[in-house]
Order: C-alpha cells, then structure tokens, then sequence
C-alpha cells in the first residue's frame, strides 16, 4: 500500500518545486525591472548634475581662452569643451541643444552674480 503512495508523492514534490521556481523568476524579473528603473533614474540625475558642471567649466574656458572672441565664436568652442570632457567621462552623444543649453544656464547664471554684485 505504501509503495503506491510513493510515486504520488514523488510528483506532488516535483509539481511544488516547479511552482517554486516558476515563483522565484517571477520575483527575480520584477526585482530586477524595479532595480533598473532605479538605476536608470538614478544615473540620469548624476548625468544631469555632470552634465550642468561642464557646462559651467565650458563657460569659463571660453569666456578666458577665447576672450577677444565674438559671442558665437564662444559657444562653439564652449560647445567643443563640453563635448569633449563628456567624452572624456563616458557620456556618449551628448544633443547639441543640450550641450548649448547647459552652456547659456551657465551665462545666464554668471550675468545675475554680476548683476547682484553691482
């Protein structure tokens, strides 16, 4: 009567680690698609802050390098600078309204310290 049984039992336990494992990749998929996320979130901040201190350093290199240079001679070394340090720090395919934009935050910044120091 027992040696019934035993085949039973033997796939009861084979259904039960099926549904185990079928549960752990469903649990591994959702825990590696909220790490993602937060990964993903949490780089693009970084970038965003990286990205903003460059162009505050391509700002003051093209405002003391290219001193006796016009406005739109500036930006582009500006432009130039800043693509080249992101380079330089793994940030591949950085958008030219980007680049430009972080630049003229950067001037914009600078003229409201001049304007509030005078």
């Amino acid at each position: 009567m027992t040696d019934a049984w035993l085949p039973l039992v033997d796939q009861g336990v084979a259904v039960l680690l099926q549904i185990a494992v079928l549960a752990a990749f469903i649990l591994l998929k959702n825990l590696k698609s909220r790490l993602e996320s937060y990964y993903t979130a949490h780089t693009s901040t970084q970038e965003r802050q990286l990205l903003a201190q460059f162009g505050r350093e391509a700002f003051a290199f093209a405002e003391t390098v290219y001193r006796d240079y016009d406005g739109p001679a500036k930006m582009n070394e500006a432009i130039k600078y800043l693509l080249d340090a992101g380079t330089k720090y793994g940030m591949k395919d950085i958008p030219l309204t980007e680049a430009r934009a972080v630049i003229e935050s950067a001037w914009l910044d600078d003229k409201r310290k001049q304007t509030s120091a005078s």
